[in-house]
């Protein structure tokens, strides 16, 4: 999964934003950006949770432990597609 994830984030055009509308726009009061998510994808995380499969989307959720510019701990919940090598960022939030 990290090394998916890594090639993903390499092969992004500077324009393009691996996040839903809903993670970029849903939770504007979390204090998260995009540069934050990009930040802890590419630290050393960790799982935060056992993967959930989505049947309606027939993709696998993974919940990442990782930490933001900051230094703060977050989690951030990637859709992942194997077939495409690509990955979604569902929604992001800080842990307390």
């Amino acid at each position: 999964m990290k090394v998916l994830i890594s090639e993903a984030l390499d092969e992004a055009t500077d324009y393009s934003n691996p996040e839903t509308f809903q993670a970029r726009f849903g939770h504007v009061e979390r204090g998260l950006q995009i540069d934050d998510v990009i930040h802890g994808l590419e630290l050393q995380w960790r799982f935060e949770r056992s993967p959930v499969f989505n049947k309606v989307s027939w993709q696998w959720k993974y919940y990442i432990d990782t930490r933001s510019v900051d230094g703060k701990p977050m989690t951030i919940i990637v859709a992942v597609d194997t077939l495409e090598r690509s990955f979604e960022v569902i929604t992001r939030w800080r842990q307390r």
